[in-house]
């Protein structure tokens, strides 16, 4: 697909899987597909698990192109390279088929970015030296298949906050090396505007939205998997997070991530028609002129 910009609008894989990020997905790729292009999106992410679960169902990779190819939409954001920060090596290992998997679908979709991170508590990542290089090793390996690299930092791991996760892209030193800025890690987490004001704004590579009640219910883990809400339907200033990154010169699309039982179990239509119509107004309103 052509190149995509801040206008373009990206369903993450979860939005329209219907099931949970611990369950495989309720609706197939083609009924997610068909149901992202009806409702405006210029494009879905895909999981590496649920490119294995295709495959083994049958379809070819043909197959899946021409899903894509039939509803005018592509698949730019894969889902997620995990283990390569771990401090154990058996967490390694059985973070492989992550990275394998993604790779295949960016050479079958011309995919544009691969999002990446360290999903374990602190104590489970190397020594950030070591995660900086593997990160510079996992960017080699991924611009032999085209692809951007987006670290996601997340506030319960070892790579909590935008701070950490820019020391070890710049550190590493690759220009396929950016982030990935999710308003519900960002604004839940650190909440440090400054911090993200100092990474270069053509490092931000994709933006995820959700929205949130004003206060966490439960831990954050389970707040996360549990609580999030359809951009609109929640108390996060996400007009003042997408406004804090046009500022810096981010020129990505928008990715809209839920993660919300009563949400999934939607029809795959309804969903993504709600989930498109909340955050296209949201941008709209972000970028409403003041």
């Amino acid at each position: 697909m052509g190149i995509l910009a801040r206008d373009d609008l990206i369903s993450s894989h979860y939005t329209l899987c219907g099931a949970s990020a611990l369950e495989p997905a309720r609706y197939d790729f083609a009924t997610r597909v068909a149901a992202a292009a009806k409702a405006g999106f210029t494009g879905i992410g895909m999981h590496f698990g649920e490119y294995a679960a295709e495959l083994a169902g049958g379809r070819t990779d043909a197959d899946l192109r021409a899903v894509v190819a039939d509803h005018g939409i592509g698949v730019p954001e894969l889902e997620f390279v995990f283990g390569w920060a771990a401090r154990d090596e058996q967490m390694q290992v059985e973070g492989e088929p992550s990275e394998a998997g993604c790779f295949a679908m960016a050479d079958v979709f011309g995919s544009r970015v691969v999002n990446v991170g360290d999903i374990g508590m602190p104590d489970d990542l190397a020594p950030l030296d070591d995660v900086t290089e593997r990160f510079a090793g996992l960017c080699d390996r991924a611009a032999e298949h085209g692809l951007l690299v987006a670290l996601e930092f997340l506030p319960w791991s070892g790579i909590p906050d935008v701070a950490t996760a820019w020391q070890v892209v710049d550190g590493a030193g690759r220009a396929n090396g950016g982030l990935l800025v999710d308003s519900w890690h960002h604004l839940r987490g650190a909440a440090d505007d400054g911090a993200l004001r100092a990474v270069p704004g053509d490092r931000v590579f994709v933006v995820q939205v959700s929205d949130a009640p004003a206060k966490p219910d439960g831990d954050y883990m389970q707040d996360t998997m549990l609580n999030r809400r359809l951009p609109g339907d929640g108390d996060l200033d996400l007009v003042g997070f997408l406004r804090t990154l046009d500022a810096m010169g981010v020129d990505c699309p928008v990715s809209v991530e839920l993660f919300n039982p009563a949400f999934q179990s939607l029809p795959a239509d309804e969903a993504a028609r709600l989930a498109h119509d909340a955050t296209r107004a949201l941008v709209a309103e972000a970028r409403r002129a003041t």
